[in-house]
């Protein structure tokens, strides 16, 4: 099933396309299946495919267990982001990158530079599979009922059969669980799955990722921000104890010296087209002051993850679009002022 034939099956169940958001109508259910499109996976397996990432993301895998994911990213020499991703491990020999789907390519690329040395291979899933979406308060007791799994918390992965295709859930958090799926079954389990879960729209799943402050890079934004900038640090994205990777001196010497001048934000801005990743931030001249990092639609308007100035933050100035939209900041679920070393 190629990425047309998806979408017309979508449609079929009632979606509204919106270049690769589908849209749902609004629902209450008290949980929800969302077709995850817009994101895509990186594969990468061998003997050595651990010591080959450890060497290269700013995440630290040898001490994390099989059947876990982490927030993580990899960077070019001057420390900035080529992508940011969550990393699924589910060995030390195959490990998975889910991450924005126009970054995937660009993903793989930069990793297999490095990789040549090293007994592993690199492959972009989007051709062979996509991305589901369970949510909802029960998200995770409900995951175990529906797919057959064993009990799953936040972080962890697990695997299920689907028509003799091996699938992967992993529990992004309480209200979230991903599942990838080879292309094949996806119809087949969506319309399982439906019987269970109102299908919603991704801009509820993506909603629920801006307001817990998680960041994605996209195609868009790739080596736009350090580590930092994204907040990745306060989210277990970036060890500072593991040694060395690529980029890891810059973004070391940021932390150790307190030098980052812009972090990550979540702000509101009133309803109107979605602006891009990317777009330009103003304050109150006409200078960029920062850029966004992704937006969703909700009932109260855009929300979005911004990368703003500290300084320009601090002072209270106010914040607005190119086109005069304004942005209100809102506040994060975590301490964004908070050290990692401490």
């Amino acid at each position: 099933m190629d990425r047309q034939q998806w979408q017309a099956f979508l449609a079929g169940e009632g979606a509204r396309w919106e270049a690769d958001r589908a849209h749902f109508p609004e629902t209450d259910a008290d949980l929800h299946l969302v077709d995850l499109s817009p994101l895509g996976a990186v594969s990468i397996s061998g003997p050595d495919s651990q010591k080959f990432l450890q060497g290269q993301l700013t995440c630290d895998l040898v001490n994390l267990p099989d059947q876990h994911a982490t927030l993580g990213a990899h960077c070019n020499p001057k420390g900035r982001a080529i992508s940011a991703f969550s990393a699924l491990k589910l060995s030390q020999s195959e490990l998975l990158l889910r991450l924005p789907r126009d970054l995937a390519a660009t993903a793989q690329a930069a990793l297999a530079k490095y990789a040549v040395f090293f007994k592993t291979e690199l492959k972009d899933l989007v051709d062979t599979h996509l991305w589901l979406g369970l949510q909802g308060r029960e998200a995770l007791i409900r995951a175990e009922q529906l797919l057959g799994i064993e009990t799953i918390t936040a972080g962890q992965l697990r695997t299920f059969d689907c028509d003799g295709e091996r699938c992967v859930a992993e529990a992004l958090n309480d209200r979230q669980v991903a599942l990838l799926v080879p292309k094949q079954c996806a119809a087949k389990l969506w319309q399982q799955l439906a019987k269970n879960a109102d299908p919603a729209s991704y801009d509820r799943w993506l909603q629920q990722q801006i307001e817990n402050g998680v960041p994605q890079v996209h195609g868009a934004t790739s080596e736009a921000f350090i580590p930092q900038m994204l907040n990745l640090h306060l989210l277990g994205g970036v060890s500072f104890k593991k040694g060395c990777y690529t980029g890891q001196e810059v973004v070391a010497r940021m932390q150790f010296r307190g030098a980052a001048k812009r972090r990550l934000y979540r702000a509101r801005c009133a309803s109107g087209e979605l602006p891009a990743p990317g777009t330009d931030i103003y304050a109150e001249g006409e200078q960029s002051i920062g850029n966004l990092v992704d937006s969703c639609h909700s009932e109260k308007g855009i929300e979005m993850l911004a990368v703003l100035t500290i300084a320009k933050v601090a002072a209270g100035e106010a914040f607005r679009l190119a086109d005069g939209r304004k942005l209100e900041l809102q506040d994060l679920p975590y301490d964004a002022d908070a050290d990692p070393l401490a």
